[in-house]
């Protein structure tokens, strides 16, 4: 799943760089120096295009900052997905239900009723766990100060 993501991400990045070198090379053609011509061009002095917008380089500088915004934004989501851990996986490196219920209560963000239904253990013991885990934090503290 995270690798078809990656690859769809991957994707638009490409995209982003396509459509980011067009915008340069059509920057390049519209402001190129006039000796640069290459050879006859329909779009000579005498024949004056009523549709033909200027280009202007503030709206070339902001459509080149956001393709760019783009691209980084997708670099970073990219990263962000590869450092996801599996939880099952995670957990499975804890050794003892008082991680488990730290990495729950704390970095999941669970209830001690949510927490107790998952680890399959009762509210009353996460209760206990948790002032266990208070206490021993508690008593390092104290011990830092003597």
């Amino acid at each position: 799943m995270i690798n078809i993501a990656v690859e769809e991400i991957k994707q638009r990045i490409d995209n982003n760089l396509k459509a980011l070198k067009e915008l340069d090379e059509k920057y390049l053609k519209a402001y190129k120096p006039k000796e640069w011509s290459e050879g006859s061009s329909y779009n000579d002095y005498d024949s004056i295009h009523g549709g033909k917008k200027e280009p202007r380089i503030e709206d070339y500088y902001k459509e080149r900052q956001k393709i760019l915004a783009l691209i980084e934004l997708d670099e970073q989501l990219i990263t962000s997905l590869r450092l996801q851990v599996n939880d099952d996986e995670y957990l499975n490196l804890l050794k003892n239900n008082s991680q488990r219920i730290q990495y729950y209560r704390f970095v999941k963000g669970y209830t001690q009723s949510k927490t107790a239904d998952i680890l399959g253990i009762t509210e009353r013991q996460v209760r206990r766990i948790e002032k266990e885990i208070k206490m021993s934090g508690l008593m390092s503290c104290s011990l830092d100060f003597q």
